[in-house]
């Protein structure tokens, strides 16, 4: 009887145990990553998901701003941005919230808050690449179709990849629309932080299938002041992925901020540059995921199984090897010269909506323009890149030399990275022209002092695995 009343007390226990385990089972969390206001002293609300969460206290707020509702019934939270930014409120900041259980245990999450000055919806025009251009303002795409035509069953998204920390805001998917924020630099609120980012789709089985290019720049590429007009076409003066175009500016930040993305012939994944304009040991720029770890590039051999576009695209910090027997193409088999085109916007192409990639006509009628050969050696060295002549029209247009990322192992090389050698680097831009098994660049370098004797190839066959930087052109 003794061991009957042991076991019965025992199995009480272990039951009470059981169920005081099932009663602290929580969860607290907030569907959507941020709230945006759009009228300083305007209110913004978003909705929580609870199990077993009583309570719910804010515990840290940004400056200037209050927490004026918490709605246990419809799970709701509202919030009121700063009427004023004369006493150091601030635009943008993290709200901390603390959820209490009926037994007083507590789990906390944090909501990002932002001030918005304007909205841009993109999600009538699909591309592979969003300008975005504009602080303080919240960025909409469609996650549902690809580049321009591909239907996605997107499921959510995440951030793949960030030049800098800290630089795409609240980046989420609400409503089947793919919402992110950009902040104002501390020192200027009408400039946002430059830079480039890719955000991946990812379908209900957690497959990565599509990525699309954020180019982040303060110089709008598509605004008529930052548009040059070359061989009849209206064509961006920005590279691709780039801040700025240098216009022979010898200050290092500046030579940088131009170069751009690179990106191997017929691929709309863009592909960082150098981690200094001065090629410092060839060494990749940094990335950096959501949290600030650091993210890094694959260089991986072009076979049957990632030789092919399906597999680049859902690769798309893989960057392929040229392979020998394909002409030193990324492709395994057959060279596809559909994948960029002369004439029209392609699924594949990396360029905004409204913008293609330039053909090989765009830039025939450059060439080099005389004030290269009247300066000191050493300040064309400095420059890196040249002065061009549109001879139809005598106007000059500077292009940066930023290199290229290799055929044989996709590695950054501009020559060399020592100033005193006789070729201190090179230029070379990728058009939608195909030449045979290669693809037709814009190259040029600066090979003399004597720079009469410097070359411009507008033609010249490039092997398609070379990552280049691109110009656009608009449809």
């Amino acid at each position: 009887m003794k061991n009957i009343l042991l076991s019965f007390t025992l199995i009480i226990s272990l039951l009470f145990a059981w169920s005081c385990k099932k009663e602290e089972t929580l969860r607290f969390v907030v569907p959507s990553k941020g709230i945006v206001v759009a009228v300083p002293g305007g209110s913004g609300s978003t909705s929580f998901e609870e199990y077993n969460i009583s309570s719910v206290v804010p515990t840290s707020v940004p400056k200037g701003w209050s927490v004026t509702n918490i709605d246990m019934y419809s799970n709701t939270i509202t919030v009121t941005a700063p009427a004023t930014f004369d006493d150091g409120e601030q635009e943008s900041g993290t709200l901390t919230l603390q959820g209490v259980t009926p037994i007083g245990t507590t789990m906390s999450l944090s909501i990002n808050v932002a001030l918005i000055t304007e909205e841009v919806d993109y999600s009538d025009a699909s591309a592979n690449c969003y300008v975005a251009s504009k602080p303080l303002t919240r960025y909409i795409f469609d996650p549902m179709v690809g580049g321009c035509a591909t239907p996605l069953e997107t499921a959510y998204v995440e951030l793949l990849w960030q030049s800098s920390e800290d630089l795409v805001k609240y980046l989420d998917m609400c409503d089947g629309k793919v919402v992110f924020y950009l902040d104002a630099t501390d020192k200027d609120k009408s400039l946002l932080k430059p830079g480039n980012a890719l955000v991946g789709a990812y379908n209900s089985s957690n497959e990565l299938i599509w990525s699309w290019h954020l180019w982040m720049t303060n110089n709008d590429p598509t605004a008529s002041e930052n548009t040059i007009t070359l061989g009849g076409m209206e064509v961006m003066n920005i590279n691709l992925g780039a801040e700025c175009n240098s216009n022979g500016s010898t200050d290092g930040q500046t030579i940088f901020d131009s170069f751009g993305t690179y990106y191997q012939w017929g691929r709309k994944e863009p592909f960082l540059g150098p981690k200094d304009y001065t090629f410092p040991s060839n060494s990749d720029n940094a990335m950096y995921n959501y949290n600030g770890k650091n993210i890094y590039y694959e260089y991986v051999a072009s076979n049957a199984t990632n030789g092919n576009v399906a597999w680049a695209v859902r690769n798309p910090l893989a960057l392929i090897k040229g392979n020998k027997d394909n002409g030193y193409d990324w492709l395994n088999e057959a060279h596809d010269d559909n994948l960029w085109s002369a004439t029209s916007k392609t699924e594949s192409d990396p360029c905004p909506a409204g913008w293609r990639v330039a053909d090989a006509s765009v830039f025939e009628g450059l060439a080099i323009a005389t004030a290269n050969d009247e300066m000191d050696w050493k300040e064309a060295q400095a420059r890196y890149g040249l002065m061009f002549v549109d001879e139809a029209t005598s106007t000059e247009h500077f292009f940066t030399a930023q290199g290229r990322r290799n055929y044989l192992d996709c590695r950054l090389d501009i020559i060399n990275d020592n100033p005193s050698l006789p070729v201190p680097w090179a230029g070379y831009y990728w058009t939608a022209t195909v030449d045979g098994d290669d693809a037709s660049a814009l190259w040029f370098d600066l090979t003399t002092p004597t720079r009469a004797n410097n070359v411009i190839d507008t033609k010249r066959a490039m092997h398609r695995a070379n990552a280049l930087p691109v110009r656009c052109v608009r449809l």
